[in-house]
This record gives C-alpha cells, structure tokens and sequence, in this order.
C-alpha cells in the first residue's frame, strides 16, 4: 500500500469519527460552544482591517457563525459565502435576508449578489472536520479549499489569511498531510485562537 492510500485511508478514518463525534453534540452544548466560537471571532476581527472575508453555512455540526457574520456585516465588513460549481468554488456575496439555494450537497448558497476573486479575499473562515497542533486542515474531503487555494502553497504571504472554525474537539494529536493539503494559519475554537504562523498572529 503507498503512503498517499495510507494517508487517505487515515484521513477517512479521521473524518467518519469526527463528523460523528460533532453531530452528536448535545443541542444546548453546542449553542454554548457556537456563542464562544463566535466571540472569539469578533474579537479576533476588531483590531483588524479587514474588508473582504469568506465564510460558510454551517452543516453536519459545523459551528454556526451566523451571529457574528451579521455583526460583521452590520459593522461594514463584506462577507462571501462559497458556492459550488462542478469541482470549483467561487465565492459570491452574502448579506443578511439574502435569498439561499441549496446546492447538490444541501448547503445553502447566495443566489445572488456579486462574486470577488479569491486573491481580493484578505480572510477566509474555513470549515472543517479535524485540525492538528502543526495547523494540517482536514476536510470534508471533496478538495473544494485545497483546490480554491493551492496558490497559497506556493506564496502563502500573498493570498488571505485561512483561519479555521471549530470545536476543541476536533483537534487530534496528528494528521497526514498530503502535498497538496493547504495548512491553516490559525483556528478558532470555544477556547480561543490558536496560531500555526507567527505572521497569523
């Protein structure tokens, strides 16, 4: 067996546990978490000046950032929202009371509103499965960010930060890291931020 299956194979492992463990999460646990998640976020953003940021529906368990996305947008910051096309991903603009569709995997997507390049982004607020101590993001495993964001492999101080959104649950001692897996410059849990590079910070 080569070590690419390996890792697949590990990477499978990973997320069928996970997906599992945060699903299950009990519902008045889980409103707990997501207020702290998000007011970690907000104070993560209040000294930064950032006008462009992605973000993403919440689905299968994934922190629900909903509040603080409507405070970011009420307080003149810009939030994109992913929408799927085929194997690609663009990001299109997403306001309170926008009008959602729900694309081939059931995750709600603006309709409308204007899409930005990803090289304008200057945050991008990443879901996921499971994040390791050295910042090794796992997905969901349909590639959609690596794919979106690979050109940070290659010039990581010339794209947006990537901040991962989860619970401190998901952190696990290690994960295999694939040579296309781009690494997350931070993440936000319950428990605060944790960087992955001191340029993040």
């Amino acid at each position: 067996m080569g070590s690419e299956t390996r890792a697949t194979d590990l990477k499978s492992a990973f997320r069928d546990r996970l997906v599992r463990q945060r699903e299950n999460l009990h519902e008045h646990r889980r409103r707990q978490l997501d207020r702290a998640v998000c007011a970690h976020l907000l104070r993560f953003l209040d000294d930064r000046d950032c006008l462009h940021l992605a973000a993403y529906h919440a689905f299968r368990g994934e922190p629900d950032l909903a509040p603080a996305l409507e405070a970011l947008h009420h307080a003149g910051r810009r939030v994109y929202l992913p929408v799927v096309d085929g194997s690609e991903m663009s990001f299109r603009r997403w306001q309170p009371g926008a009008v959602m569709t729900a694309n081939r995997f059931g995750i709600p997507e603006p309709l409308t509103g204007r899409q930005i390049e990803v090289e304008q982004l200057e945050l991008v607020l990443m879901p996921l499965v499971a994040f390791s101590a050295a910042g090794t993001r796992l997905g969901m495993g349909a590639g959609f960010y690596d794919r979106r964001f690979a050109f940070c492999l290659d010039r990581p101080d010339s794209g947006p930060l990537l901040v991962g959104a989860a619970y401190g649950v998901q952190e696990v001692d290690s994960l295999p890291a694939e040579r296309w897996d781009v690494p997350l410059d931070a993440v936000i849990t319950e428990r605060g931020v944790r960087y992955f590079r001191s340029s993040a910070a």
